[in-house]
């Protein structure tokens, strides 16, 4: 497959605006108490309009929390993964979380959704107690102009918190 030099030029406009805004968050969490790891990664999934779920081939760039989460930094904004055990979950009551769009799906079946926005976290636990799954996952969507200060206080906040990856 060849492509144009205007194909070529809109790629590199593309992966300098992921680059750069991966330098400033991984610069915000750099020299903290986090151990951080960085790449470009493939197979994410995104949900269509219709609510189906489609793969994407092209590479994102994500830096790893060790130990607490995953940031992906997407065409369209930034996403936090994280996990709890079900119990912790359970018995979380998400009021520090308030005001964070995120959603929450099952670890080992993770196209079964337990919350996403528009729900109750009453709704939220009840599907987590009707699951079989050992650990949640939970998605946090994050405006495209978090900062690297702001990106190292959440990744601060689901470090108290109890969350982990």
């Amino acid at each position: 497959m060849k492509i144009t030099e205007q194909e070529k030029r809109r790629m590199n406009e593309i992966y300098f605006t992921l680059s750069t805004k991966q330098a400033q968050l991984f610069h915000g969490l750099y020299h903290r108490v986090f151990e951080l790891s960085t790449g470009f990664y493939n197979g994410h999934e995104h949900q269509t309009p219709d609510g189906t779920w489609q793969m994407d081939y092209y590479p994102i760039p994500v830096i790893s929390v060790k130990g607490y989460c995953d940031v992906e930094i997407s065409l369209d904004g930034i996403s936090v993964t994280t996990k709890k055990k079900r119990k912790d979950a359970l018995a979380y009551s998400f009021e520090k979380l308030r005001g964070y769009s995120f959603e929450a799906f099952g670890v080992e079946s993770y196209l079964d959704t337990f919350y996403r926005d528009g729900m109750t976290i009453a709704e939220l636990k009840e599907n987590i107690s009707r699951s079989e799954e050992r650990e949640i996952g939970f998605c946090f969507s994050l405006p495209w102009d978090t900062d690297g200060e702001a990106m190292y206080e959440f990744a601060k906040l689901l470090r108290r918190e109890g969350f982990y990856y």
